[in-house]
């Protein structure tokens, strides 16, 4: 089971750190597709757009469907669900089929409750939840993310595709997790359509979200597990991550 939290951990630390570097409301008039701009232009006022917008982030909800592959799965998996995030620090994945499934990261810690198994297990997250969730702040994470990795731009033919962002590491360290990324963003709203991620073992992992809304006031109770009386709660040690 220990081994089946850390996966968890490691899936959810990739994809909330990307998804929600571009999780936010545009605010920037300029155009990407301006005439006259350069390619590299073009990925600049981009950029500088999506940073923009984020610095207003304070809240994020969104449907996903997730869809994975692993040497681990029999045949790849479809997943649907509910996401939200709170800033500074609060998010919660709900899985609702095929399998029930809630977690939510408050701070330093990570809690995931396996409704079907009546189960819980609680991790210390510490320096991870870090990593999660300092892409965050209100400036420079994008141009944070881009020092780490090699970003490649695809811009759309036609009105109302999304912008293509490739990433590829730069650095052993993030290779030896992560082989490769890949992010979709709506052009009318800079907020993130798609994303697909490849971990070093060949995993992959790709998320469509729907339905995206931010800056909304969210329930007081919006990241509290209603966990039902007697369920077992175990304390998970996480083993040490290089």
């Amino acid at each position: 089971m220990k081994t089946n939290t850390s996966r968890l951990l490691r899936a959810t630390s990739l994809t909330v750190t990307f998804c929600l570097v571009l999780a936010a409301p545009a605010l920037s008039q300029d155009d990407p597709m301006a005439d006259g701009l350069s390619p590299r232009q073009r990925l600049d006022v981009l950029i500088r757009n999506v940073k923009e917008a984020q610095s207003a982030l304070t809240t994020m909800t969104a449907d996903f469907v997730q869809n994975k592959e692993s040497s681990l799965l029999l045949e790849p998996e479809s997943s649907k669900g509910r996401f939200s995030y709170s800033a500074p620090d609060k998010a919660r994945w709900e899985y609702l089929e095929p399998s029930p499934v809630e977690m939510t990261i408050l701070g330093e810690e990570m809690t995931t409750w396996y409704k079907e198994l009546d189960r819980a297990d609680r991790v210390s997250i510490g320096t991870v939840s870090e990593q999660v969730f300092k892409y965050m702040g209100a400036s420079g994470s994008l141009e944070t993310l881009m020092k780490y990795f090699s970003v490649t731009a695809e811009f759309p033919e036609a009105a109302g595709d999304p912008y293509h962002l490739s990433l590829l590491p730069k650095y052993p360290r993030i290779k030896k997790r992560l082989e490769s990324m890949d992010l979709w963003i709506d052009p009318g709203n800079y907020m993130p359509s798609r994303l697909s991620y490849v971990e070093a073992g060949g995993d992959t992992t790709e998320l469509i979200f729907s339905d995206l809304e931010t800056n909304r006031e969210l329930p007081s109770n919006a990241f509290d597990l209603d966990l039902p009386d007697g369920i077992e709660i175990k304390n998970v040690a996480l083993r040490g991550r290089n």
